[in-house]
């Protein structure tokens, strides 16, 4: 699950470097967003049910929730001289999505 979360912020950081030519987009009336946010959102539904199910995670946070966190991160740091600081995000995020010892 870690490494996807890395992924993620390279791929929404690359995004984020194309802002001006995917804001002409959007007011062109595309949304260069619908699918890849599908199969994005798909792929973490995924990973998060077979994390529950192993008891690595906690089962409230729902896909949805981490994209979002995700996509905070990406946005806070999504600068290259920024890495260091989105990787301790997201090993803070994977920290918090794992279940309290009983």
């Amino acid at each position: 699950m870690r490494e996807w979360m890395g992924r993620f912020i390279d791929y929404a950081t690359a995004k984020l470097g194309m802002a001006d030519a995917l804001r002409a987009l959007v007011e062109s009336g595309a949304d260069p967003y619908a699918r890849s946010k599908e199969m994005m959102l798909d792929a973490l539904t995924a990973l998060l049910e077979t994390a529950v199910r192993t008891g690595a995670v906690r089962s409230d946070i729902s896909a949805t929730d981490m994209f979002a966190a995700l996509t905070g991160i990406a946005l806070a740091s999504g600068k290259p001289e920024q890495r260091e600081q989105a990787e301790r995000l997201l090993d803070l995020t994977l920290d918090g999505l794992r279940r309290p010892p009983r």
